[in-house]
């Protein structure tokens, strides 16, 4: 399994666009194969500070979705919103049984 965190900074004065954006994105990517989670998140000290964690079954499920015509879209639409460079963290996860 996969764990990404992606953290965007958007410029104030387009975090409501962005988030209506965000929201049809985050539904189209929760419902592909191989997500298991796929959830926006905004830091409670800083209202233009998102994290996107996103959990995937696969390298080839993430890549699938790094792919669709969604993801692309949703990049375009919102890339000139960014006041800083998307932060990104992918971390291989290994799960333990439960004892």
């Amino acid at each position: 399994m996969l764990v990404i965190h992606a953290e965007i900074l958007i410029q104030p004065e387009h975090v409501e666009t962005f988030l209506q954006l965000a929201d049809p994105f985050v539904n189209a990517s929760q419902a592909e194969e191989g997500n298991i989670r796929y959830t926006l998140m905004v830091d409670l000290h800083q209202s233009n500070l998102f994290t996107m964690v996103e959990e995937w079954e696969s390298q080839e499920a993430l890549t699938a979705h790094e792919q669709s015509a969604h993801f692309l879209k949703h990049i375009n639409d919102t890339k000139d919103m960014a006041a800083a460079p998307l932060k990104v963290k992918v971390y291989k996860v290994m799960q333990l049984p439960v004892v």
